[in-house]
This record gives C-alpha cells, structure tokens and sequence, in this order.
C-alpha cells in the first residue's frame, strides 16, 4: 500500500515560529509551535504548492494576523463530476 509522505515547512506566521506539516492522503493541515505543541489543525483542501505560493505572498506583505489570514482564505477546490 502506498502512503504519502507528509510535507513540512518551518516559517513565522504572526511573529511565532511554526512548522506546518501537511498531509496530501487526507489534506489534513497541522501547525505546530516551535516545542511541537499542535496550534490549529484543519482541511488543506489544495495542493501544497499553493500553500506555500501562499506563504510566499504573505511573507511579501505586512499582514498583522497572517495566520487567521491564511486559514480563512483557504482556497476552494471545485467538485468532482
């Protein structure tokens, strides 16, 4: 059986280091704090790629809740036919 490896990423979101940790099997999102202590966990319903091309854009920007930000615009995925 096939398991897909997690993808990871550290950055600072709202001044706080954290490591983001998604996994593409059930596009769980999991961002811990710099002692592994879980922050928020929810749904990536999108690629990891456009997760971090997000990140990207925030870091090119000065966003004072960055990571309330980014949850609430998490991108919509269109439906299946």
């Amino acid at each position: 059986m096939f398991t897909p490896k997690a993808c990871t990423a550290t950055c600072v979101l709202d001044g706080m280091p954290v490591t983001l940790t998604y996994f593409p099997d059930t596009t769980v999102l999991r961002i811990t704090d710099a002692n592994g202590r879980c922050v928020r966990e929810t749904r990536w319903p999108a690629p990891w790629r456009t997760l971090l091309a997000t990140l990207r854009e925030f870091s090119g920007r000065d966003a004072r809740s960055e990571l309330s930000t980014l949850l609430d615009d998490i991108p919509a995925v269109p439906a299946m036919a």
